[in-house]
């Protein structure tokens, strides 16, 4: 005889049979019993309330069991461990029980469980690195705050924000940036709750974005999460995706783009037009945190030439003696040196120029005590051609430094005007210019100095 199929038997257990599967049940006991079993599995599981971890409370559960192992805390008392393998026991004799019975049903078939890898390296604390305004943070479940440049991110921590940049300050070599919300895992991890990460990755890092688990050791790829969407866009090296729950994998190589919705087969992954990915800006070591924020709002800021953006702003940059220039709304570019050190906040400002006296033309002693000072350092500016021709042993050439000087003996501006020379040596003679110590003159002036620059007996 023909058995019910489960789905029906299942249909039958909840209401009274009729027609067909009445007249079944009337003369079959095998599946009168099937039918009872399942009204008892299904009485069983009304009465249980269903509870899921969130992606984010998940996360904080892992870390936790991480930093336990890490810790090597302390095995459990002896009752304790009885306790829970008493209840192992029962739960290992129900669920034999229902594979006992189960397995007598026709046509179905048992899925092992697969295993999921996942990233097993340590976490290491990251440094903010730069943040947009109103970017936020909080530790576990305290109340959320504003996430401060140079802070450090732990494992657990969670973060809003229209942009930020994170990075490790040990000899890792990965980084992020990312906008929107994530939290960071116990190993090498981050939860990505909407929004996009990016990263660079030389070690191994894994980004979880819905069931999708994203895991790299060598690559530089993009993860965003929009509503049930998740698109990995991976640039450089390759990325492996796990789905969390069937355990599916999938590689994808650079250089390709792929999108998924919640639930679908990693397979059916529909493939995208390339988009560029720009690798986060990590500055060298060591780091100082620069703050911008008594500059007046819209003051251009660069350092060694390179610009920054517009104040107020706050991020970590390489520490040692950088050339800095500012320039403030409808003025000119200021520039001058200035020494950051390395784990020390340095607050920009804007030096006003002293205002220099009024007075009359200089006059003629005045300026042959000028150009005598000038005569007398020329060593200094001699030496800005003692460097090009350790690039350039037949270097020469003439140049006509025009100075402009202040009233109390300040040069204020230098200009290299007709240089034959090379442009890292014309920089080199504006900045040595500028340091020059001369006699003041009574009132600005504007000098010209005509140098020679060749080897003796040329």
């Amino acid at each position: 005889m023909k058995h019910l199929d489960p789905d029906v038997i299942e249909t039958a257990a909840r209401q009274t049979p009729v027609g067909e599967v009445a007249a079944h049940l009337a003369g079959c006991k095998d599946c009168r019993g099937h039918v009872r079993r399942a009204q008892g599995r299904q009485k069983l599981l009304a009465g249980m309330t269903p509870y899921t971890l969130s992606d984010m409370a998940f996360r904080r559960v892992e870390a936790r069991l991480q930093e336990a192992v890490d810790a090597g805390e302390a095995a459990p008392a002896r009752w304790k461990w009885a306790w829970w393998a008493g209840g192992a026991l029962a739960a290992a004799a129900l669920a034999l029980l229902v594979m006992t019975n189960e397995a007598a049903l026709p046509g179905v078939v048992k899925l092992p469980q697969p295993q999921v890898a996942t990233a097993v390296a340590p976490f290491h604390p990251l440094t903010v690195l730069r943040a947009a305004p109103g970017a936020q943070t909080r530790r576990g479940e305290g109340e959320w705050r504003a996430l401060a440049v140079g802070e450090v991110a732990l494992s657990g921590d969670a973060l809003s924000a229209e942009s930020v940049s994170l990075a490790p300050q040990a000899e890792v070599a990965w980084a992020l940036s990312a906008q929107g919300s994530l939290s960071l895992g116990g190993a090498a991890s981050l939860t990505l709750g909407a929004g996009e990460v990016v990263a660079r990755v030389g070690s191994p890092i894994e980004v979880l974005a819905s069931s999708r688990r994203m895991l790299s050791s060598d690559a530089l790829f993009s993860v965003s999460r929009t509503g049930a969407e998740v698109v990995l866009v991976v640039a450089e090296g390759h990325v492996e995706i796990v789905d969390s729950v069937t355990g599916e994998r999938r590689v994808v190589k650079a250089p390709q783009a792929v999108r998924w919705s919640d639930g679908s087969p990693l397979q059916d992954g529909r493939e995208e037009p390339m988009r560029p990915v720009v690798a986060p800006v990590i500055p060298g070591q060591p780091w100082t945190r620069f703050d911008t924020s008594s500059l007046l709002a819209g003051t251009v800021v660069s350092l060694d030439g390179v610009q920054l953006g517009a104040a107020p702003f706050v991020e970590v940059v390489t520490a040692g003696r950088r050339r800095l220039g500012l320039a403030p709304p409808g003025g000119v570019l200021q520039e001058s040196w200035a020494d950051l050190i390395g784990g020390q906040p340095f607050d920009v400002k804007l030096e006003t120029p002293a205002r220099e006296t009024e007075g009359p033309d200089p006059d003629a002693e005045s300026l042959a005590r000028v150009l005598a000072a000038i005569k007398a350092q020329r060593p200094k500016l001699a030496s800005c051609y003692d460097k090009w021709l350790k690039a350039n042993p037949n270097a020469q050439g003439e140049v006509l430094l025009e100075l402009t000087v202040g009233a109390q003996g300040r040069v204020k501006k230098v200009r290299v005007e007709g240089s034959t020379i090379s442009a890292a040596s014309s920089e080199c003679l504006v900045t040595t210019a500028k340091s020059l110590v001369l006699p003041p003159l009574g009132a600005d002036a504007t000098l010209q100095v005509p140098l020679v620059l060749r080897q003796p007996g040329r």
